[in-house]
């Protein structure tokens, strides 16, 4: 699976950093949906896949307002939790059921009435 470049610009001008970061979590997560039976292959490529949403998560920080920084933190967490996982090039059915949780509960976050009250939470 690859990071679409020009979905990722369609998702930020119709959902905003929202719709970014949920296109991200939706790539990552069907990256590691299959992973039971894990070769040391397959993993490494979630692991490289998981390293670049990490990547384009911090690139477009500057683009979170405050009020989104708490999903924003969560999301980052959610999705440095599973670079954290997979690092040993082994995953286990539970690591992905964390993984997967994780990630959708970042999901959720952004769902929640935005946090006006933030300060620089991401940071």
């Amino acid at each position: 699976m690859n990071i679409s470049t020009i979905k990722i610009a369609f998702k930020y001008i119709f959902g905003g950093v929202s719709g970014v970061v949920e296109y991200l979590l939706g790539v990552l997560n069907a990256a590691l949906a299959g992973m039971n039976e894990a070769t040391k292959q397959r993993v490494q490529g979630a692991l490289n896949l998981a390293h670049k949403v990490l990547a384009t998560l911090t690139a477009i920080k500057w683009l979170c307002p405050t009020k989104w920084q708490t999903a924003y933190k969560a999301t980052v967490d959610a999705v440095a939790e599973a670079v954290a996982a997979l690092e040993d090039l082994e995953i286990t059915t539970d690591e992905v059921a964390v993984i997967h949780d994780r990630t959708k509960a970042a999901l959720d976050a952004w769902k929640l009435p935005d946090d006006d009250t933030c300060i620089d939470c991401a940071a």
